[in-house]
């Protein structure tokens, strides 16, 4: 008799939670992992036959299955709290800040980044000023050797490879708090020295150019919902000044003008696209009030996204050139390179995973 209870109990929860599946509203997006979800898959003889309806259908009740982010917190705290696990699904946390675990250091994608990059100032830099600077992601600054990357040997393979190009050193004006506790990225607020230190290198001097902050909260990093721990959200603060106010973007990919900071973004999936509006291939940054005429080109990943703003001033114009969606081949079709200072802004995440980068 027992048995037979347990048997029944057991049913009526799976196929309760199979029946509340159906009852409840599918979910498009999934704001803690940042990723669309699997919604009711087209079921069609070909797909029944193929067997593919019944993984298309196994991946959208997973997507769609209920109160799945209470199992994914209760799973994460188990593995935290009661098995002290030192990380859980490649994420780590200590002292309330949430890493990733980047490990272990590919040499040859470093040594494939260096080589990206020797080839486009062969076939378009030579005789022009041209820098890199290497952006250590946050495990860099963890006293815990927990699984880290060979840094030093990072920095060293690029040094020795890039001879060509003028290195700025900024690990030194960074720290654990210069990023969000959350997230991979810097603070823009903490890295003014570091665009201080750019501007010495590249024209002569520092500039003291003034800023207004602006604060928005709550603010949810990409690490934020992959820990699944749940917590407070922290602060973003973006600067601005009238330079940056009266400066305008143009995005080549798609032909739309905006701001510096994309507004509408802060409070969707990744607040973080308010600078720049994210990641996009190929934007312009015109800065009528700086007659100069001196331009700047930044061959980035997403940390340039929030510095690049602190650099307006001191340029005319300033050009993001993203290798990750625009492949280097494409070069001489968008844009003609004459006595532009140029700038090769990555951190040590994309670099160690430089395949992404296209030719």
């Amino acid at each position: 008799m027992k048995e037979k209870v347990t048997i029944v109990l057991f049913l009526s929860i799976i196929y309760g939670f199979f029946l509340f599946n159906f009852i409840m509203k599918d979910e498009e997006l999934s704001f803690e992992e940042r990723r669309h979800l699997k919604q009711f898959p087209e079921i069609t003889i070909s797909k029944v036959l193929d067997g593919s309806a019944i993984k298309e259908f196994e991946t959208y009740t997973l997507d769609q299955f209920p109160f799945r982010n209470n199992f994914r917190g209760l799973k994460a705290n188990v593995e935290y709290s009661m098995f002290q696990k030192l990380d859980n699904n490649g994420i780590y946390i200590k002292n309330n800040k949430i890493f990733k675990i980047e490990y272990p250091l590919k040499e040859t994608n470093v040594e494939l980044f260096t080589k990206k990059v020797n080839q486009i100032y062969d076939k378009y830099l030579q005789g022009m000023n041209v820098y890199y600077m290497v952006i250590p992601d946050k495990n860099y600054y963890l006293e815990d050797e927990h699984l880290k990357m060979d840094y030093d040997k990072l920095y060293k393979l690029i040094k020795e490879n890039t001879k060509e190009l003028s290195y700025i050193e900024v690990r030194d004006l960074l720290s654990l708090e210069h990023y969000y506790d959350t997230d991979t990225h810097w603070r823009q607020e903490k890295i003014i020295p570091v665009a201080r230190r750019l501007e010495e290198k590249m024209i002569g001097n520092a500039s003291n150019h003034q800023y207004e902050f602006q604060d928005y909260k709550p603010f949810y990093g990409v690490y934020y919902g992959q820990a699944a721990i749940g917590g407070k959200g922290e602060k973003l603060t973006f600067l601005t000044n009238k330079a940056i106010e009266h400066a305008y973007v143009e995005n080549k990919s798609d032909s739309s003008f905006h701001g510096v900071y994309h507004l509408k973004e802060l409070g969707k999936m990744d607040s973080y696209n308010v600078f720049l509006s994210g990641s996009t291939p190929f934007i312009t940054i015109q800065n009528k009030e700086n007659k100069s005429g001196k331009e700047l080109v930044i061959f980035r990943d997403s940390f340039a996204s929030s510095l690049t703003p602190l650099l307006i001033e001191s340029y005319s114009k300033i050009t993001l050139i993203d290798l990750r969606y625009m492949g280097a081949s494409k070069l001489n079709e968008v844009i003609t390179f004459e006595d532009q200072d140029v700038l090769f802004l990555y951190s040590t995440m994309v670099i160690n995973e430089s395949v992404m980068l296209k030719d």
